[in-house]
């Protein structure tokens, strides 16, 4: 089982901008990027890397309206 961005949600820009608020512009920007170009598990790893284990929990848990498990 894994999650599915769904892109067409309603206010996507806006939860992802709320969710990535308190991080420094440049490590934003490669997040916000992740985001845009979801790739499942993949995309799991690539912030795992930008932001370490507990961040990135922390931050699917903010957009969970974002994604669906499959």
């Amino acid at each position: 089982m894994g999650k599915v961005f769904k892109p067409g949600v309603k206010g996507r820009k806006q939860i992802i901008e709320e969710a990535t608020r308190d991080m420094s512009p440049g490590v934003r920007d490669a997040v916000i990027h992740v985001f845009e170009s979801w790739t499942d598990k993949e995309s799991e790893e690539r912030l795992m890397k930008l932001l370490g284990e507990r961040e990135t929990k922390t931050l699917l848990k903010k957009t969970k309206k974002l994604t669906t498990e499959t």
